[in-house]
Order: C-alpha cells, then sequence, then structure tokens
C-alpha cells in the first residue's frame, strides 16, 4: 500500500487535528493512545508516554548538498523543533516558521541559541533537500531540511509524531495542494518529544512555552 494510500485514510483524523489546532486546542485526536497533558499558563501539551524519535532515519541537507545522515536528537542542552510541512505551503508552514522566528527572537539569546529547527518534508516529489534549508535559513539560522530516506521511513516518522497529511489527486505535472495537521515538536537531547506546540499560538506564548521547557528538562530558564 502507497503512502498516499495509508494517509488517505486517516483523512478523518487529519481533519479533526486541523479543527482542533484551529481552535487551539491541539492535536489529541491524531495522538498515539495514551495520556495527553498540559501545564497550566503554558501553550501546548505533551502525551505519556512520550514519543521515542531518536532512531528514526532522515537525511539532513542542511551543510552538505549530498546529505548526511541525521539523528532527530537536540545538542546536549538544547531542544530541536521539528515541523512537517512542504515548500509549497501557501500559509500555514510559512505563518509557523515565522511565528518561531518572532518566538526565539523574544527569548533570552542564551536559551534561543540551544535551540535548531528541522523541517520534514511530506512531500518529496517536488521538494529538494537542500531547497528545505534554503527555505528555513529566511527564518531560523540554526536549522536542518530533512528528507526521509524512503517513502516507508516518511510513513514511519508520521506515525511515530502522529503527524498526518493528505496529497490532492492530481495528473502528472499538475501543481497540487497538501492538507497537513501543524503541530510544531519540541524534541530534548534524549530524542524524546517533551512539548507540542500547536498552530496559530501567538510568538510570545511560543517564547513562554519553550523556556518553561528549557526549565522542566534541563533547570533552566
Amino acid at each position: 500500500m502507497t503512502s498516499q494510500r495509508l494517509l488517505a485514510r486517516r483523512l478523518t483524523g487529519l481533519v479533526v487535528a486541523m479543527t482542533l489546532v484551529a481552535a487551539g486546542c491541539g492535536d489529541a485526536e491524531s495522538a498515539d493512545p495514551g495520556q495527553v497533558d498540559t501545564v497550566q499558563g503554558r501553550v501546548g501539551y505533551h502525551r505519556t508516554p512520550a514519543p521515542q524519535v531518536a532512531d528514526l532515519a532522515f537525511i539532513d541537507y542542511s551543510n552538505r548538498l549530498t546529505g548526511e545522515a541525521y539523528t532527530m536528537q537536540a545538542d546536549p542542552g538544547g531542544l530541536l523543533l521539528v515541523y512537517f510541512g512542504y515548500l509549497s505551503c501557501p500559509d500555514v508552514c510559512p505563518t509557523t516558521l515565522a511565528d518561531i522566528s518572532v518566538a526565539l527572537d523574544a527569548m533570552p539569546a542564551d536559551l534561543a541559541g540551544k535551540v535548531e529547527l528541522g523541517m520534514v518534508s511530506v512531500d518529496p516529489d517536488r521538494d529538494e533537500g537542500v531547497e528545505i534549508a534554503t527555505y528555513l535559513d529566511v527564518f531560523v539560522d540554526r536549522n536542518h531540511g530533512l528528507l526521509a530516506p524512503d517513502e516507508a521511513a516518511l510513513v514511519q516518522a508520521g506515525e511515530r509524531f502522529s503527524a498526518v497529511w493528505e496529497i490532492e489527486d492530481h495528473e502528472p505535472g499538475e501543481s497540487y495542494l497538501v492538507s497537513h495537521s501543524a503541530v510544531t515538536y519540541v524534541i530534548d537531547d534524549t530524542g524524546t518529544v517533551v512539548w507540542e506546540l500547536p498552530f496559530g499560538s501567538e510568538p510570545e506564548s511560543l517564547a513562554a512555552a519553550l523556556e518553561g521547557v528549557f526549565a522542566e528538562q534541563y533547570g533552566s530558564a
């Protein structure tokens, strides 16, 4: 079964997820079975058990034209923000990335310097790895333009993160859109998804949430 057909079967979950994201309620319906918890006053949520993602396979094109193997794990004492999107996205993706950029500018410089951003393309037929990295350069200096090595690895990553997407039917050569969930995943230096940020959150709220995660994970704020 192709990834497009598999993900088509999850379209109902995607619609619910997008509705919840737009409402600021979080992507709970598309999460893996388990408890979804929030912290009072902090935008976002985390899952119990928390997803472990360090073993997933990706190729990073931020430093080499040919790409290099990448481990989905933050640097020691840092945070890695991961977003599933695509370069032709007309609105949700650039809005999300711009909000992250503003949020990092609002954070203390020492903490912001420990945050990296990775974007995984859910449209690998059109997106080139180096182009993803170049696109991210507009928003965040410390970035990773990521592609899964093959279709199976992309599906596995989507399932592990609970990211969902649906590619619009199209003829070869036609333009098309991709509907997708819009959660930003916060990963610590053990490769654990420790927090999840919904689409539409104010940059100031995102900054405060990230500072809270730093304090919780590393004892710094």
